[in-house]
């Protein structure tokens, strides 16, 4: 029927409606009170339901402030920039990129190695090793990079750990060994 047909056609592109709609609905709180306070309330509640309901990407949704603080005269261009641009925010970036790149060639799983070969596959020694590691680059780096670089190590870490476990062996020494043998198998050439 004809209604089946628009509620599908609704439904197929519910984002788009749901982002267009969104909007002129709150649109009356910066009409009705025209200050910077109403203003930044239309921004913030905009950003709240874009955010929450991811009609359109997260990062997109976190640059509203960039565009709508100084189109609204909340604050000028500058000062929103200052906020944005933290070295912190440089940080974060950098370390991501560090982390990324150990992903890409492959050196998360060396270390994985590394620390398996050390510490054993028991919990409490890897948990020990784990803990170890990033206390380790936390002398150099903050926390949360120091987290943000041994994460794929700790990934490569369980991953072989269930690939070898799924064997069927229950033997901590063996299991051990299968780890071992798969880390070097997936390595290949050493360069």
């Amino acid at each position: 029927s004809m209604w089946r047909k628009l509620r599908n056609a609704a439904w197929n592109y519910r984002r788009l409606l749901f982002m267009l709609a969104t909007p002129p609905l709150l649109l009356p709180l910066p009409l009705m009170i025209a200050t910077k306070e109403s203003y930044c309330a239309f921004v913030l509640l905009l950003m709240a339901i874009f955010w929450t309901t991811e009609v359109i990407p997260l990062p997109i949704t976190a640059m509203f402030p960039a565009i709508l603080f100084p189109a609204f005269g909340i604050m000028t261009s500058s000062q929103v920039a200052t906020a944005y641009f933290k070295d912190f925010h440089f940080l974060l970036i950098g370390v991501i990129c560090l982390a990324t790149s150990i992903q890409k060639w492959g050196l998360h799983r060396r270390v994985a190695l590394r620390l398996v070969g050390a510490v054993g596959v028991k919990p409490a020694w890897l948990t020990l090793g784990f803990m170890s590691g990033c206390g380790f680059l936390s002398m150099w780096v903050h926390n949360t990079s120091a987290v943000t670089m041994v994460m794929p190590i700790a990934e490569a870490v369980l991953r072989q750990i269930r690939r070898a476990g799924e064997g069927g062996r229950g033997e901590h020494d063996d299991l051990q060994l299968a780890v071992i043998r798969d880390e070097y198998a997936a390595l290949g050439p050493m360069r």
